[in-house]
């Protein structure tokens, strides 16, 4: 496959101007992750709005939304506006790694404040983190008390077949399984959710084959425990999550003739493509990708004050000229097989794979978004983005706008059901009693200039 092993093991230090990879997290930085520009406030409303309805998806408006103690107080009628606003629901994500830093490293503290910024200066209010080390825990339970948001919801250590790859390596954020009886009492005395990375190495002594995944997902569901499978868009791990019904996917499955006979069980489980991941390592090297790149920090000006320089981005290693043409036939096959299956429309689970080569937060949520909307239309991509990937992870507002429920806002100037480039008019996301304000351009050169 020409995606290489998608997988924390050694991770490398990588220095990009601002970047520093220290080794360790303090639990007492931890509690410290706070956004300097929130307003804190017993109640807003906003009104000429036009508000995106529960399950239609279609804007009602204009209207007056109240905001109080946290909840939608009241929607009710309004007079038109000469500048309408536009509320969308909190986005949510469900898979991002908070360990690492997009480029190669695991994160020091001030990165990982910078990241959460960045999740919800771009509308992520609730985000799943997979494969981190220990101090995810901690850090999720901090954030729930002080009542913090983007709120982080993360899974026990990611259950991963022993290897060659990573025998030599101080694996942080995995349980190594040596054989089928460490696989099937890995879920014991266990509730929630526990991960897999199911993965094919020729010439190992074990692996979690289909088989075995079935055994394990039956144990899981008798335990009342829910098993997902990361399959890195192989062929034959995805044939095998496929068969064994595993509730949870995560990458792309491609169109082939061997996969056919089994997709029609996706209609039982519930899937996140991850599509970007596979689009963006593609093209890393090319020329058309860094016209892409700066495509990516005019649609967004809060990722435009971290994005990398095209004179970074020119030193990043290439595929070479065949695995290039391999990864575009694949990653062509894996839009082909949505494409095909647009009944699956509410099994889809947004994940931007932030953390992964060059998917940063944020921003890799917009473009997953993007990517799912030219395959299902816009309405069905927010619907992932919103209703049923919030609903999985248990955010309270459950990716809706209803009175008497926690309001989760996102408040944008310009419609981006119409054009998702209008993300970037995103000005206020409000996350129940916390207004987050977002400067546009124009406003901090004022401020700029001013100063």
């Amino acid at each position: 496959m020409f995606v290489k092993r998608l997988i924390l093991i050694a991770l490398k230090k990588v220095r990009s101007n601002s970047v520093r990879i220290l080794p360790k997290f303090f639990p007492y930085f931890l509690g410290c992750l706070l956004f300097s520009w929130n307003i804190h406030a017993d109640s807003w409303s906003w009104s000429g709005a036009y508000l995106i309805q529960p399950e239609t998806l279609e804007y009602s408006g204009p209207v007056q939304i109240q905001v109080k103690d946290g909840l939608v107080e009241k929607i009710s009628s309004s007079p038109t506006s000469k500048e309408p606003l536009f509320i969308l629901p909190g986005f949510c994500d469900s898979h991002v790694t908070l360990g690492a830093n997009s480029l190669g490293g695991w994160k020091e503290r001030s990165e990982l404040e910078s990241d959460l910024k960045q999740f919800l200066l771009h509308g992520f209010t609730h985000i799943q983190s997979i494969a981190d080390p220990p101090w995810a825990s901690e850090l999720s339970e901090i954030r729930k008390k002080n009542s913090q948001y983007p709120r982080i919801s993360v899974l026990p250590p990611v259950l991963l077949a022993e290897s060659k790859e990573i025998s030599a390596s101080k694996v942080s954020g995995y349980k190594i399984l040596k054989s089928p009886e460490d696989a099937m009492s890995s879920l014991s005395g266990k509730r929630g959710k526990i991960h897999l990375f199911l993965r094919h190495n020729e010439g190992e002594t074990f692996e979690v084959d289909g088989k075995l995944l079935y055994r394990m997902r039956s144990e899981a569901e008798k335990n009342g425990l829910e098993l997902s499978v990361s399959t890195f868009g192989e062929e034959f791990a995805n044939w095998e999550a496929l068969s064994s019904e595993t509730k949870v996917l995560y990458h792309p499955i491609p169109e082939t003739s061997s996969i056919r006979p089994v997709a029609h069980n996706l209609v039982k489980q519930i899937w996140a493509p991850l599509f970007g991941i596979y689009f963006t390592r593609k093209g890393i090297g090319t020329s058309s990708f860094a016209e892409e790149w700066e495509k990516w920090t005019q649609w967004s000006p809060t990722f435009k004050e971290r994005a990398l320089s095209k004179e970074v981005l020119s030193t990043l290693p290439a595929l070479s000229e065949s695995e290039r043409e391999e990864a575009e036939k694949e990653y062509e096959s894996y839009l082909a097989f949505l494409r095909a299956r647009k009944n699956l429309t509410l099994r889809i689970l947004l994940g931007s794979g932030a953390g992964h080569q060059l998917q940063f937060p944020g921003i890799s949520g917009w473009k997953e978004l993007r990517i799912l909307s030219e395959l299902l239309g816009p309405k069905e991509a927010l619907r992932a983005a919103t209703e049923t990937t919030c609903q999985y992870l248990g955010a309270a507002h459950e990716g809706k706008i209803r009175v008497g429920k926690p309001a989760h806002l996102l408040i944008f100037r310009e419609d981006p059901l119409q054009n998702w480039d209008k993300l970037k008019t995103l000005r206020t996301v409000v996350t129940e009693r916390v207004k987050t304000e977002i400067s546009s351009p124009e406003k901090k050169k004022t401020e700029r200039r001013r100063r």
